[in-house]
């Protein structure tokens, strides 16, 4: 087989981002996704990086991967990113990482307050975390790296094509995939469907299949094209 590209970066899992030592913004992502794509594409004479944010334990290890990396926030995540795109590279975005963080994190863990009306509220004031992505794409055209293949997930509640198309063209990548989430969906051992959406507008969907399965193909379809 004729691959395109010698390596391949794989993201999976959530990030965290501390509001105080003991309380945290993330998500539900488990890292399966991730993990089953990055333990298919050992099947190939690939050189595999697996990053992975906080996932579950089983999720954290690609036994034959050249690196298992661990990072914990968003920005940490770009920065592993980053430093492991090459020429002749293929990243797979598949983490979730947390879009805000919180401008301050407090030294000591926060106490609830109360006072003769009661307990107070706590108001948390967030900024916007890097679009990791993006600025992949801006590392990629700065530094003249080649043949550099970028594929984004998009996981939405509603307009999946929508969100996933405007992605795939706001954040230079080659393919998106597309999936819903959220009521028992997308997150976990559940299975699932995903859409592909290519920068050329090829579309291809997979599933309702576990997530081994789609990981799988999903892995057979990026080698192939």
């Amino acid at each position: 087989m004729n691959l395109k590209f010698k390596r391949v970066i794989v993201t999976s899992g959530p990030t965290r981002e501390w509001i105080d030592p003991v309380r945290y913004i993330s998500n539900a992502s488990s890292g399966k996704m991730g993990y089953e794509i990055a333990k298919s594409f050992l099947l190939y004479p690939l050189e595999v990086v697996y990053i992975h944010g906080n996932t579950l334990e089983r999720y954290a290890n690609v036994v034959g991967a050249k690196q298992n990396i661990e990072v914990e926030t968003t920005i940490q995540l770009r920065d592993a990113v980053l430093s492991q795109i090459t020429n002749d590279s293929l990243l797979v975005m598949a983490a979730a990482p947390a879009d805000f963080r919180p401008i301050m994190t407090a030294e000591h863990k926060i106490k609830k307050e109360k006072t003769s009306e009661g307990t107070r509220g706590l108001l948390l004031e967030l900024e916007e975390n890097p679009d990791v992505l993006q600025q992949v794409t801006e590392y990629v055209s700065e530094h003249k790296i080649e043949n550099s293949i970028r594929v984004g997930f998009a996981a939405e509640t509603r307009e999946l094509e929508k969100y996933a198309k405007d992605k795939l063209t706001r954040k230079g990548l080659h393919f998106i995939v597309g999936n819903y989430v959220g009521a028992g969906k997308g997150f976990g051992e559940v299975d699932s469907t995903v859409r592909i959406f290519s920068a050329k507008g090829m579309e291809k969907e997979i599933g309702p299949l576990s997530k081994e399965k789609i990981a799988e193909a999903l892995v057979q379809f990026l080698v192939s094209v």
